[in-house]
């Protein structure tokens, strides 16, 4: 089988947002609670549980985009019963300011974009926000590595919809379904959305995560070096 595009996911896959989602929401909860310690690592686990959730039910389409940010900190405010002493907007616009500078790459991401430089055509598909996803893909260097850049905000579809990838195939009269390969760390989006649009998927799996019998990506690898030996 030829292989000659490549759509990537960015967060977790490239760009390391969880390191620095890490950082950020412990800088916050320190700053605004005084959170130390067992505290502070309860309070991290809560709000990205939380997270997780409202950014699935968005990629499932029972909530809109909008909800996420508007609910994310007042429900975890409540499950730790700091409601009345943070401001949760407050905390929502801090981590959006934080989260946006956020220029850590995961290592071997540039050294994987370089190898496949010229032997493929290299597109990313986020689920991220277009201007956020943009800045970071400038500031970091890796912009130049690709030769288009789809986000679920510019489309105006989230993975796992299928018209997410069908809206990538008809802007790209270039990228032929059966030559391409989604490659990402998202379960329920990159996987799924790769099953469901009928497209070869590699589970970029760099937590050791177990596989689901319902997901089934054509590859897994478990380290950006494993996977550039792939490509390769």
């Amino acid at each position: 089988m030829t292989v000659k595009t490549l759509i990537f996911d960015l967060d977790d896959t490239l760009l390391d947002f969880r390191g620095g989602e890490i950082a950020d929401i412990s800088y916050l909860f320190t700053k605004h609670a005084g959170l130390t310690g067992a505290k502070l690592d309860q309070a991290l686990k809560t709000y990205q549980e939380i997270n997780q959730t409202l950014w699935h039910q968005y990629e499932m389409k029972a909530i809109d985009r909008s909800k996420i940010f508007e609910e994310r900190f007042p429900k975890t405010l409540a499950a730790l019963q700091l409601s009345d002493k943070v401001d949760a907007s407050q905390l929502e616009e801090e981590y959006a300011d934080r989260r946006d500078h956020n220029y850590r790459v995961l290592a071997g991401a540039k050294e994987l974009l370089q190898s496949l430089a010229g032997r493929y055509t290299i597109l990313a598909g986020t689920n991220g926000q277009e201007e956020t996803q943009l800045r970071r893909l400038k500031e970091t260097g890796l912009m130049s590595y690709f030769d288009q850049v789809f986000s679920s905000q510019g489309l105006g579809v989230a993975k796992p919809d299928a018209n997410f990838f069908e809206k990538i195939l008809a802007a790209r009269q270039d990228v032929i379904r059966d030559e391409t390969w989604m490659i990402g760390d998202g379960l329920n989006s990159d996987i799924l959305g790769g099953q469901n649009a009928h497209i070869k998927t590699i589970w970029v799996n760099l937590l050791n995560r177990p596989l689901p019998s319902d997901r089934h990506p054509y590859r897994v690898v478990h380290s950006l070096d494993e996977l550039q030996h792939l490509l390769q």
